[in-house]
Order: C-alpha cells, then structure tokens, then sequence
C-alpha cells in the first residue's frame, strides 16, 4: 500500500509587537522657585563724626584732677574734679558726681550741624536711682582748671538725652537726636538736686555718628532659578523587527507506484514419471 502522508508542520505565528507603557517617573523633590523679597529701604547711612580720646584711654599723667591738668588729651573739665576710674569698653571711664545742684561735667570738641540728625552710643554706669544724667551739645563751655563744682551757666545748648538713674549695671545705650543749632562741644555731666548719697556716673566708649542721606529702595536678590520639572518621557515605540520566516512547508512526497516482483513460484516436488530406456 501506499505509505500515509506526514501531516504537514504548522507555520510559527507572527509576532504581534507589544505597545509597552510609559515608564512612572520617579518623584523628585520639588525646588523652592524664584522668591523676591519685598522692596524696603535699607538702613540710612550713618558717617561718624570723630570724638576724641572716646574711651580716655589716653591718660598723660597720675593726677587726681587729670582733666583739669589737660592729663585727657581731647577732654577738658567744665565743673568741678572728674576723675579716672576702671572701664566697661577697655581700661579706663570718667567717673563724675552731683549733689546739691552742682557736681563734676566734661566736655569735648565734637561739630554738630543744624538740622541733622546723630545717632550716639556709649557705656554707662550709675548710682542713687534720684538723681539724672545729661548728655549736651553746647557752645562757649571754657577748661575749668580750679576744683570748683558749680555747672557753668551757658545759653546755647541743646539736651541730646536725659535719664534717671537707672543704670545700676554697666550697659550700652543708644539715642539720637537732631540739632537745632550749630554746635562745637559735647557736654556730660549727671545732676542732682539732693544731698547724700551724691549721684554718680561713669561713661565710656562714646561714638557718634550723623544720619544722613535719602534711604535707597534695596535691591531684591537675584531669584534661584527653579530647575525645569522634567516631563516623561514619550515612550518612542519599538521598531518591530521583521518576522522571522517560516520555512516552508515542503508538499508531501508523490507516491510512486512500486513494481511488484513476480511472485516466487514455490518448489514442487515432482511426481516420478514413466522412464522409457533408450538402445545405446
């Protein structure tokens, strides 16, 4: 018989490309964008007006009336014996007194001009909480270079700040004030009216500066730039590669049709016959 065709082996499928999903960006933290401060005036300047000796650190002598004796370079006594005692700011103050309306004062050559305005700091130390402190600009006070304790009586002079005497711990104050007139000298000197015990002050470490000039809008600082939030990628899609071919499938062989060999005739056994002898 014919031999049964093979069935034929099926073709692979074609590939069908995947759409792959886009990819979740990660989260990043976000980057504070740009902040301008508000537009405000900055500080006025303040140009400091030179004060001389402003801590008496420059002592010439050992006297105990060394501002009468001219023993404080820049500093002279207008009222009684002022004195040199220990500092806040560096080694030495002047330490000054009052009682009975009249007590010990100095003063310095220091320009105030009409109109400004000055911004003063120095250290201060006081006693007996009744009595007060005065810090002047005047004009016309003279070296006093006899002991005697009565304040000068002087027309022009302006009171830059008055206080009680509330300043039982060294400390650092600060005021200002602004001219009404043209001054050359800054007076000091504490003021009480009472008896004992008298009212005391020690000052040291006087600056001063003249507040001036129009207030300039402050220039905002340049933002930080706020780095771009990157958007997700756009996935490209794949470029499918061609399908592999399927090999073909080969076409079942044509049978061919077998000669069949003649069959084999099987052996006979041959029946013995009638043997006829034959003259030699």
């Amino acid at each position: 018989s014919p031999p049964t065709p093979a069935p034929p082996t099926p073709a692979p499928p074609t590939p069908v490309p995947l759409t792959p999903e886009p990819p979740t960006p990660e989260p990043t933290t976000a980057t504070p964008g740009p902040h301008l401060r508000r537009p405000h005036l900055r500080r006025p300047t303040c140009t400091p007006i030179a004060v001389p000796n402003p801590s008496f650190e420059a002592y010439t002598g050992t006297s105990g009336n060394p501002f009468n004796l001219g023993q404080i370079p820049g500093w002279s006594s207008a009222s009684g014996s002022p004195s040199i005692f220990g500092g806040f700011h560096l080694a030495r103050s002047a330490w000054l007194w009052s009682y009975n309306s009249r007590g010990e004062s100095i003063f310095a050559a220091v320009p105030f001009a009409v109109g400004a305005t000055y911004e003063v700091t120095m250290w201060m130390q006081t006693s007996n909480p009744n009595g007060q402190v005065f810090v002047k600009a005047a004009n016309g006070l003279q070296p006093k270079y006899s002991t005697s304790s009565w304040f000068p009586s002087i027309a022009s002079q302006q009171t830059m700040f008055s206080s009680g005497m509330q300043y039982q711990q060294a400390q650092e104050i600060t005021f200002s004030f602004t001219a009404n007139d043209n001054y050359a000298q800054l007076w000091l000197h504490p003021y009480w009216t009472g008896g004992a015990p008298q009212a005391e002050m020690r000052v040291d470490n006087i600056r001063i500066c003249m507040v001036g000039g129009t207030p300039e809008p402050e220039t905002p600082e340049p933002p930080t730039p706020e780095p771009p939030t990157p958007s997700p990628p756009t996935p490209s899609p794949p470029t499918p590669s061609p399908p592999t071919p399927a090999p073909p499938t080969p076409a079942p062989p044509t049978p061919v049709p077998l000669t069949p060999e003649p069959p084999t005739p099987e052996p006979t056994t041959a029946t013995p016959g009638t043997c006829t002898p034959i003259a030699v």
